[in-house]
C-alpha cells in the first residue's frame, strides 16, 4: 500500500521561512563575532602600541634623570659662588669705606688743637675718644665731622676736664654715624638743542 504525504503547502512554506531566519540569524551572529573579535585585535594591538610608547618615555625620562642631577648640582654651585662673590664684594666696599672714614677723620682732625686716644668702627657707628684744648675745640670739630658726607650726626657720649703737664684740657668721647655717600649715577647723554628757524647747524 502506498501512503502519499500531502502536507498543506502553508506548513511547508512556513517551515522554510524559519529555516532562512535561522539561517539569517546564525550568519549575523557570525558577523557580529567576526567584528567583535577584529575590535578585539585592534584594542589589543593599540594597547600594546601604548605599553611600548609608555616605556619608551620610561626610558628617556631615566637617561634625562642624570642630567637634571647634574642641573641642579651646577645651580647649587652657582648659588654658593654667587653668595661668595657678594660676601668678598661687600667685605671690599666694607674696607675701602673704613679706609676713607680714617682718612677724612685725620683729615678733619686739627692736631695744634686736639689729639686723638682710640677710634673704633662698629658697624655704621664710629666711636671717638681723645683730648682737646677746650669745649670750644670740641664742639668745632663736631660741626666739621657732622659736614663730611662720610658722617650723619655726632653725639657728645661724655665730656670732662683733665690736667696734662700743668695745663687743663677737656677729655671727650663721640659717637658718629657712618654715611657714605651714595655712588655717582650714570648721566643720560643730553640731545642738543634745536635750531633756531633761519639757522643751520
Amino acid at each position: 500500500m502506498i501512503r502519499i504525504n500531502l502536507l498543506p503547502i502553508k506548513q511547508i512554506k512556513k517551515r522554510l521561512r524559519l529555516r532562512q531566519e535561522a539561517i539569517g540569524f546564525v550568519l549575523s551572529l557570525l558577523v557580529v563575532l567576526a567584528v567583535l573579535l577584529a575590535v578585539a585585535l585592534g584594542l589589543n594591538g593599540a594597547i600594546n602600541s601604548l605599553k611600548a610608547e609608555i616605556k619608551g618615555l620610561e626610558q628617556k625620562k631615566n637617561s634625562y634623570t642624570a642630567i637634571i642631577k647634574q642641573i641642579e648640582q651646577i645651580k647649587k654651585e652657582r648659588e654658593a659662588l654667587e653668595a661668595k662673590l657678594k660676601a668678598i664684594g661687600q667685605l671690599q666696599a666694607g674696607s675701602q669705606i673704613t679706609v676713607r672714614v680714617l682718612d677724612e677723620v685725620a683729615n678733619l682732625t686739627p692736631a695744634d688743637r686736639m689729639w686723638l686716644t682710640s677710634m673704633r668702627v662698629a658697624g655704621s657707628r664710629l666711636q671717638l675718644a681723645g683730648v682737646a684744648l677746650d669745649n670750644a675745640t670740641v664742639a668745632q670739630y663736631m660741626r666739621g665731622l657732622e659736614s663730611s658726607p662720610f658722617f650723619g650726626v655726632a653725639d657728645l657720649a661724655n665730656s670732662s676736664q683733665t690736667t696734662a703737664g700743668g695745663q687743663k684740657l677737656t677729655s671727650f668721647a663721640l659717637s658718629i654715624a657712618i654715611t657714605p655717600p651714595a655712588p655717582p649715577e650714570a648721566k643720560a647723554p643730553t640731545e642738543p638743542p634745536p635750531p633756531e628757524p633761519g639757522k643751520k647747524r
